[in-house]
């Protein structure tokens, strides 16, 4: 979480890198409009918080959207999109969608909606490519609702947008991969929402495995093969927060050097990697890193720049881990547990297994089978060492089994000739 000071220091930056927008935007007091945003609470010129209240006065099943400008006056006319989402254990999920527009007042009515909690509610308008909309909300079973709904200038150019931002960026060396978590903050200082096009986030060439997870809004990342992350969706006043991972592949080096690619206005970056003792974290231009732990024991080295009101945004981040072992713990864990099943064959093979023998031989095996995924699950094995593991591991589980089948007498055989 932000500070105040750091905070403070972020508006500055962001100031500094947006000074061509303008100087209506220059000469804006941070400081004004102290109504609560969108999850930034402590954010300085906040924007008016989009809302649903409960309205006990109205009809059961009304409800009455209200939509503004940045300044809350009313917007007549304007066309209202309510998006409906049914969800029950009988029949799965369903979606629908209702249109209203407007009054003079700038309010649309919507009537006769169904309450209870398998049902979810989410105002919202479109003007051009940016939707503004209210977070989704479940109507009450007695009275209505009123909903509160601001909808902002647009502009597709960040320079014209008060716009600073900050990423976390966490980079953890696995079996045979490095996987990277990135947290992408986005503050927007001004009055105009920000709807970036075609902005792609470099990273790494071979970069594989993207994977996110959509927030409640329209805001997140796509990822554009052999290029990077491509930033969607609307980001109007306030603040947005995004967040995905990706993997490199990792040949059990080592040394791991990778270059990763920021958002525009970059201001704060904070790299963390998790370590043990030989393990050392570079990253030019930032600060020596600081070790600390990650609150369940684990080392982590953690180093963070912030980029003063005279430095330009921070455009990339190259991160450098030294001291891996040259095999990595999850191939260890694997080639004992394979290597385990394989002594096996080898031992029986020199003599006549007993059932007793197979039998303790099951268990040990199945006991090693639940261990691989166990490592699997938390992280410490990689894919492919999983599979070829998991493989042997069934291999040798099987043998016990074949060796268990009856046989058929030798007297049958003669009779079968």
């Amino acid at each position: 979480m932000l500070d105040p000071k750091k905070i403070a220091a972020l508006v500055l930056a962001a100031l500094t890198f947006a000074a061509d927008a303008g100087a209506q935007m220059a000469d804006e007091d941070p400081h004004e409009d102290a109504p609560r945003g969108h999850g930034g609470g402590g954010v300085p010129g906040q924007p008016p918080e989009d809302a649903a209240m409960d309205a006990p006065s109205l009809p059961d099943g009304q409800l009455q959207i209200m939509v503004v400008d940045a300044e809350n006056k009313p917007l007549p006319g304007t066309h209202v999109t309510l998006g409906i989402v049914y969800n029950s254990v009988a029949k799965g999920e369903s979606r629908k969608r209702l249109s209203f527009v407007t009054d003079a007042s700038g309010v649309a009515t919507a009537e006769h909606l169904e309450g209870g909690s398998g049902v979810a509610y989410r105002p919202s308008v479109a003007t051009g490519d940016a939707t503004f909309a209210v977070m989704p909300f479940r109507m009450p079973d007695k009275g209505g609702m009123r909903a509160i709904l601001h909808v902002y200038p647009t502009t597709d150019d960040v320079e014209k947008a008060l716009i600073v931002a900050q990423s976390i960026v966490y980079a953890e060396v696995k079996d045979d991969r490095v996987q990277i978590q990135q947290m992408l903050r986005v503050f927007n200082f001004g009055k105009n929402a920000w709807v970036p096009r075609d902005l792609v986030i470099p990273l790494p060439e071979e970069f594989t495995a993207f994977t996110t997870q959509q927030g409640m809004t329209d805001v997140g990342v796509d990822a554009v093969p052999k290029k990077g992350v491509k930033l969607r969706g609307t980001l109007g006043p306030g603040r947005h927060d995004v967040e995905w991972r990706w993997q490199l592949p990792y040949a059990g080096e080592a040394e791991v050097k990778l270059t990763v690619g920021m958002a525009p206005h970059m201001a704060n970056v904070q790299v963390i990697a998790p370590a043990s003792r030989e393990m050392t974290l570079e990253v030019p231009g930032f600060p020596p890193p600081q070790s600390r732990s990650d609150g369940q024991g684990q080392r982590a080295l953690v180093t963070e720049k912030q980029a003063a009101k005279s430095d330009s945004a921070i455009r990339s981040v190259d991160v450098i881990i030294r001291g891996l072992p040259t095999e990595g713990p999850g191939k260890i864990i694997a080639t004992m547990l394979s290597g385990a099943g394989l002594l096996f064959g080898l031992v029986l093979g020199t003599r006549r297994p007993t059932k007793a023998d197979r039998k303790s031989e099951r268990a040990r095996l199945l006991a090693q089978l639940e261990e691989l995924e166990r490592a699997r699950h938390t992280g410490d094995v990689g894919p492919k060492t999983y599979e070829r593991a998991r493989r042997e591991l069934l291999d040798a589980l099987a043998r016990t089994f074949i060796e268990d089948a009856p046989t058929a007498p030798a007297a049958s055989k003669k009779r079968s000739k």
